[in-house]
């Protein structure tokens, strides 16, 4: 696919059939999305009810994220286990250390935020 323009824009199904490629398997647009919902995907613009990505960010997304889709979600739920915590605090609402312990955990213990790439 490298005979692509770097400006081309494709759709959600054409981004995932391209990322899919450096991957080594097939991602769908459900989860190409998914990662767009909870802000670990490729830059994608909005216009109307479509999402728009271009070549050249789907490649700037690889390069800074490698191609481990598992990678890309990676964080989030420590990410979500601190929001929960800093909510708590501030409204002094307890009980939630075991829903937060749960989300730490579902991360892999070795995933440091400062080394991922």
């Amino acid at each position: 696919m490298d005979e692509l323009t770097p400006d081309m824009e494709m759709s959600s199904k054409e981004a995932a059939a391209y990322l899919s490629g450096p991957v080594g398997y097939t991602l769908s647009a459900d989860f190409l999305r998914s990662l767009r919902y909870v802000g670990r995907g490729p830059l994608v613009e909005k216009r109307g009810a479509r999402l728009v990505y271009r070549k050249a960010t789907l490649d700037a997304f690889l390069l800074e994220h490698g191609t481990d889709p598992v990678a890309w979600y990676a964080g989030i739920w420590r990410e979500l286990a601190e929001e929960i915590r800093d909510v708590s605090a501030a409204t002094g609402v307890g009980g939630f250390e075991p829903l937060i312990e749960t989300l730490e955990t579902r991360d892999p213990e070795d995933w440091d935020p400062d080394e991922a790439k």
